[in-house]
Parts: structure tokens; sequence; C-alpha cells
């Protein structure tokens, strides 16, 4: 099996698309790309061109491809255009457009369907399904909360790779892994190799509370505790901040007393991380000061939101 990272957060883009290859097939799971968020400390023009030259990365990887793999329907995970390049030919296998799915992503659904129907070899909804090419096998969990239950963000596919005794398992977009029962599954599936989407701590104190990015750190450490991979990629939404290193600190923490490999897609291509290269050259743009989070840390902080909100009600 070989992993190649496509796009992702750390090398600068919004995306986490990734192409394996087996004996069998080759899979590209989630083609899709956005630009970089505002806190992201590059200037807008150049993150546009970012965007652009990955873009094209994900349509040769796909043009490469038998198989497409769409996790969910947010434009950061699939392309909603009739390119030949993307879809042509290919076997799609997508979340259904209509079972576990919130209004917006099903009018998105409903809008690129009628597009991969005229290009696509065939489609496939993978919801809770297995697909075996060869002695390849792809596995879709049943859709899973992209974030903490209830999120009007709706739900998201995990996809797992399997040939021989190795097993890739991207998890899509749990934004963390807020829930206990979803820390639970990734570790009965026992990959061998782990793409984790971490916590979008940009959004903390905005959208994003501290008691559930405790919840994500918890479940990361107890993914790291339970799993045996070769590495663990942890990306996506958490590379948008120059803080991570310091935001996932017991994370870290843990990996390095037990000897495992946790890292970003830029560090698997021998890459600093985009986000830590541009704060080096361009400085903050919106935490200016700020510490490693420990647990200890993170109890005051949601022990000081706690008594806020209390005081407001009152």
């Amino acid at each position: 099996m070989k992993i190649n990272f496509i796009a992702f957060d750390s090398l600068g883009v919004k995306s986490s698309c990734t192409q394996v290859r087996t004996k069998d097939v080759t899979i590209t799971i989630d083609p899709g790309i956005a630009d970089e968020v505002d806190s992201f400390p590059l200037p807008h023009g150049q993150r546009c061109d970012l965007a652009g030259k990955y873009d094209e990365r994900i349509r040769r990887a796909c043009s490469q491809s038998d198989i497409v793999a769409i996790t969910h329907y947010h434009y950061d995970h699939f392309i909603d255009e009739g390119d030949k390049r993307l879809y042509g030919g290919k076997i799609l296998l997508i979340k259904h457009p209509k079972n576990k799915i919130n209004h917006s992503q099903e009018g998105r659904a409903a809008s690129f369907l009628p597009k991969a129907e005229k290009l696509a070899k065939e489609i496939h909804f993978a919801d809770g399904k297995e697909f075996r090419f060869g002695s390849t096998i792809v596995r879709f969990s049943k859709p899973q909360w992209h974030g903490p239950q209830g999120t009007n963000l709706g739900f998201v596919l995990m996809v797992s790779v399997i040939e021989g005794k190795e097993k890739l398992l991207y998890t899509s977009d749990l934004n963390g892994v807020y829930l206990r029962e979803q820390a639970d599954s990734i570790i009965k599936e026992k990959p061998t190799f782990l793409i984790l989407d971490g916590f979008p701590t940009y959004l903390l104190g905005y959208v994003a509370s501290f008691a559930n990015f405790k919840k994500a750190i918890e479940n990361t450490v107890r993914i790291i505790e339970h799993t045996r991979c070769r590495w663990y990629v942890i990306d996506h939404h958490l590379l948008r901040d120059y803080r991570y290193p310091e935001l996932y600190w017991e994370v870290y923490k843990k990996a390095k007393r037990l000897g495992k490999r946790v890292c970003t897609a830029a560090e698997m291509l021998g890459e600093k991380p985009a986000v830590l290269r541009a704060y080096e050259k361009n400085g903050p743009t919106r935490w200016v000061e700020w510490e490693d989070f420990s647990f200890q840390k993170l109890n005051k902080l949601i022990a000081g939101a706690r008594k806020k909100a209390g005081a407001a009600r009152q």
C-alpha cells in the first residue's frame, strides 16, 4: 500500500485529499479544496495561489485513479464540477445524498449527482458498506457526526482501505473526535496508518468550546494509547492555527512518551507545515500570546467559561 498526501491544510490549503494505491486499485479520497481561513498568516493572494496549485494536483490525482470516494458534501471535500479528470470513467463511492445529511449538503449533493452520473462508470452510496476490488477492501463507516452530537454541520463517513495486513483509516471530519464512541470505533478498527482531522482550534471561544476541545484531546490521547499505528497524521482543521503544537501539547507529550510518530501531512513529505512557515515569516494574525495547553490549563479555562456564562444568566 502506498499513501499519497495530495492536498492538506498543513500544505496551505483547506483540504485533506488522500490517494491510496494498492496492487488492485488506486483510490482518491475527498478531492475537494478551498482557500485557507483569514487567520492563516499568509496574504490573501498567496492563499489563492496555493489553492490553484493544489486544485490542479487534485485533478491530476483523480485522473490517475480508478475510484473516487467522497465522505460528505463540504467544498473542501469534493469539487462540484463535471470535469472528466475528476470523475470521468471512475467508480464513485459517495455519501448518501438524502439520508443522514443536513440541508445545505443535501442541496450540494443534488447539484453534484447529475453531473457525476454523466461521467462516472458507477456510483454507489457507501454509508456503512464494504466494497472489494481484487484483494483490496474499501470499508465505510455508518454516518458520523461532523463534530459534537447534534451539530448542524451534518454527518460524514470514515473510510478504511485494507490490503493484506495493512489498513489505512481516514476519519474525515470528526472535528477532532468529540465522541468517546467514535474513539472506540477507531481503536476497534486496529489501523496500521491513521489520518485524523484535528480540532478546529481557530474557532475556540467563538463556535467551539474549551469543554469540547478537552474531550477531543482526551479522545485523541486514548486513540494513541490503544492503537499501534506506524504513524498518526493529525491535520486538516487543526493546521489552520499556528498555535497547534502548544494546543495539542498533551497529545504530543503522550506520543513522545509512548515512542509513537504523530505528525502532519507536510511533515510526512519532509516539509515544515505551511502555517508555521507563514507565522515565522509574517507574524501573528489573531493570537499574540499563548502557552502550552495542559489538561490543568484546559480545566481552568473551562471553569472560567462556566463562571462567566453563569454570571451572564443572572
